[in-house]
């Protein structure tokens, strides 16, 4: 306990100016301590996974970045349409050529959100989360069962069709948010 003199100046123009409480990292890490905060009660760190049973997701300590795609409500005013979801499909490597490159002839697409139609909110956003450094196609996936899908293809910027997660991207769990092209995308 600090113990002060009995007599202090009653002026406030004379009397020392308080000194600032430190909260540096000492006190943050002592704080943190106190309340248990840990990666595991962190809802953005850890907890809900982004993505159904198809979707490609390790354990919370796996490199990863999430790829958000926001689209309207008018999606499912289609008719047929009975579901709406995100996937992504590798389509290349990190680097391009002549850096080297082990793609999979035909890699399976990684699935992720799907909502159900109708949708309520005006705007959903969906994602997939990515765990391999590469190119990607990213395209919603509105679903018209029985017939067939339609697809609209999403990129970082309306001049490119596809996404590049980079090693950097997942050590730092990158969120891309993309825009739609339209279209669906090519190849």
């Amino acid at each position: 306990m600090i113990r002060l003199p009995a007599t202090l100046p009653r002026d406030s123009r004379t009397a020392a100016p308080a000194r600032p409480r430190r909260s540096g990292p000492p006190a943050l890490l002592l704080a943190l301590a106190l309340f248990g905060c840990s990666e595991e009660s962190d809802p953005i760190a850890g907890g809900e996974e982004t993505g159904d049973e198809g979707s490609s997701s390790g354990g919370d300590d796996t490199p990863h970045a999430i790829l958000l795609a926001t689209v309207s409500n008018s999606i499912c005013d289609s008719v047929g349409v009975v579901a709406v979801q995100l996937e992504a499909v590798q389509i290349g490597c990190e680097r391009p050529a002549p850096a080297p490159c082990t793609k999979p002839a035909n890699p399976p697409p990684v699935i992720g959100d799907r909502v159900s139609c109708p949708i309520t909110d005006p705007d959903v956003t969906l994602g997939v989360r990515i765990e391999l450094a590469a190119e990607y196609s990213v395209e919603v996936v509105a679903d018209r069962s029985p017939e067939a899908e339609t697809r609209e293809c999403f990129a970082e910027s309306t001049m490119l069709s596809s996404v590049r997660v980079t090693s950097i991207d997942l050590d730092v769990a990158a969120q891309k948010m993309l825009v739609g092209k339209g279209s669906a995308c090519p190849g």
